[in-house]
């Protein structure tokens, strides 16, 4: 690397690669979401059908085309939406959306709104209709925001620790696993303390 002070330019330049050098092998990546989706659901329904990673809604137009080819079709699948498990409980669906980082809470919170509206438009699931679907969005830290506002879309907040926490803060920026800032708290509070909804 050449650094040119006086222009505060950084030049990179490529480290010389010789007899395979940069064929590294890469570390496996740990999925660790699903790994907590999975964790959570084994504890609290043991005896329930849980479909992990369930594709929601209609398929997208261009993926039911017969000229595509299988690589046009896996570029295409990112288009659909997939929730992380849906509960099949004898009287109602639920539907589970998990995120570690306090940075995607709200991220979730607006997936399970759009995912809620899919589920009647889900082929797979209309044996299970219309039976009434629960939201939850699982997350292992609490955040007063986060719940204050799902509370007001009818979402269950549910703050689940799974065993590998500590595992997982070490892998992650510390600031991804902090919730949200002392003066949203203190807005959100005043907003109960008088009963202002949105």
């Amino acid at each position: 690397m050449e650094l040119c002070s006086r222009s505060k330019i950084y030049i990179f330049k490529p480290l010389n690669r010789q007899n395979g050098a940069d064929d590294m092998p890469r570390r496996k990546r740990r999925e660790w979401e699903a790994e907590y989706v999975s964790e959570y659901c084994q504890q609290i329904f043991p005896w329930v059908p849980v479909i992990y990673h369930c594709r929601l809604g209609t398929w997208p137009t261009p993926l039911t085309a017969p000229e595509l080819s299988e690589e046009e079709r896996a570029l295409l699948r990112v288009r659909m939406r997939w929730a992380d498990a849906i509960v099949i409980d004898r009287e109602k669906l639920i539907l589970i959306e998990a995120k570690l980082r306090a940075s995607e809470f709200l991220k979730g919170l607006g997936e399970l709104l759009v995912y809620r509206t899919l589920i009647p438009h889900t082929a797979e699931l209309a044996k299970y209709m219309p039976r009434p679907v629960e939201c939850r969005l699982l997350i292992p830290i609490a955040d007063p925001v986060v719940s204050a506002v799902a509370a007001q879309h009818d979402i269950k907040v549910v703050v689940y620790k799974p065993k590998f926490w500590e595992d997982f803060l070490k892998a992650i920026h510390p600031r991804q696993s902090r919730p949200i800032r002392p003066d949203e708290e203190s807005i959100v509070n005043h907003m109960l303390s008088i009963g202002v909804e949105g």
